[in-house]
C-alpha cells in the first residue's frame, strides 16, 4: 500500500494511470472491431486465429478465381455450341434443297438455281467453322483442373465434312443425288456428335462450378466463425469500457490530489 506521506512517487496515481491506459487500449480495439466487423484485424489481436483466417482468405480467393475461369470456359463452349448448332441448321436446309432438286418436278433451270443456293450455304458453313469453332475447340483448351477439353484433333470445314460443291451435285443423275444426300447425312451426324461432346463438357463444367460455389460458401462460413464480430456484444462491451474509463479517470484525479493533504502538516 502506498504511503500517503511519500510524495516523490505517487504509486496510487501510477496504478490508476496504468488501469486507465489499459482501458483506453481496449476501447480502441473494440472501436476497431465495430468499424471493421472483425474480431481479428491484425496478427497481434490473435496470432493463431489471424494465421488461420489468412489461409481461409487465400483459399476463398483461389476458389473465386477458379469460378471465373470455369464461367469463361462455359461461355466459350456455349458460343461454339451455338455456332455448331447454326451449321447443323444449314446442313438440314441443304438436305431439303437436295431432296427438292431430286423431286422430279424441278426443271433444269431450277436445279441450277438450287445449286447456286447450295454454294452460298456451303460458304456460310465455312465462314462459321473458320470463325473460331475449329481453331479453338477442336485443338483443346484447359479450364481449371479439367485439361485438354477437345473434340477432335483436326479442323472442321466443308472439305473435311465431305460437303464441298463437288460432293453435292444436284444437276446430274440419281446416283449423284444419292451421294449428295449421303454426304449431307454423314456431315450432319458429325456436327451433332460435336455438339453432344461440347454439351457434355458444359454439363461437366456446370457440376464443377456448383461444387466450387458450395466450397466457397463453406469456407466463408468457417471464416465467419473466426473473424466476424458480434456487433451487439461489442457495443455492450464498449459501453462498459467507457464507464470504466470514467471511473478510472476519477480514481486518477483522486490519487493525484491525495498527497496534497501533506500540505496541512507543513503549513501547520
Amino acid at each position: 500500500m502506498a504511503n500517503l506521506f511519500r510524495v516523490q512517487t505517487n504509486t496510487d496515481a501510477l496504478r490508476a494511470l496504468l488501469t486507465l491506459q489499459s482501458i483506453n487500449d481496449e476501447i480502441v480495439k473494440t472501436q476497431e472491431r465495430l468499424a471493421t466487423g472483425k474480431t481479428v484485424n491484425k496478427a497481434s489481436d490473435d496470432p493463431g486465429m489471424y494465421y488461420i483466417s489468412r489461409l481461409f482468405e487465400t483459399s476463398i480467393s483461389a476458389i473465386v478465381s477458379n469460378q471465373i475461369e470455369i464461367e469463361r470456359g462455359i461461355d466459350f463452349l456455349e458460343t461454339n455450341n451455338s455456332r455448331l448448332d447454326h451449321v447443323a441448321d444449314v446442313i438440314i436446309d441443304l438436305i431439303d434443297l437436295v431432296h427438292t432438286a431430286d423431286s422430279g418436278a424441278v426443271s433444269s433451270a431450277e436445279q441450277q438455281a438450287i445449286a447456286r443456293e447450295i454454294r452460298l450455304l456451303l460458304s456460310e458453313i465455312d465462314n462459321v467453322l473458320q470463325s473460331g469453332v475449329a481453331a479453338s475447340i477442336f485443338t483443346g483448351i484447359s479450364v481449371n483442373n479439367l485439361s485438354n477439353i477437345s473434340i477432335s484433333g483436326g479442323v472442321m470445314s466443308t472439305t473435311t465434312l465431305s460437303i464441298t460443291n463437288s460432293d453435292l451435285i444436284v444437276t446430274g443423275n440419281a446416283s449423284q443425288f444419292a451421294t449428295a444426300s449421303t454426304n449431307l447425312s454423314t456431315a450432319l451426324k458429325t456436327i451433332l456428335a460435336a455438339e453432344e461432346t461440347v454439351g457434355g463438357w458444359i454439363h461437366r463444367l456446370d457440376f464443377e462450378l456448383d461444387d466450387l460455389h458450395s466450397k466457397e460458401v463453406a469456407d466463408r462460413a468457417a471464416l465467419s466463425t473466426i473473424i466476424d464480430a458480434d456487433l451487439a456484444e461489442e457495443q455492450v462491451h464498449l459501453s462498459s469500457l467507457q464507464i470504466l474509463q470514467q471511473t478510472s479517470l476519477v480514481g486518477l484525479i483522486q490519487a493525484n490530489s491525495a498527497p496534497s493533504a501533506i500540505l496541512g502538516l507543513i503549513s501547520g
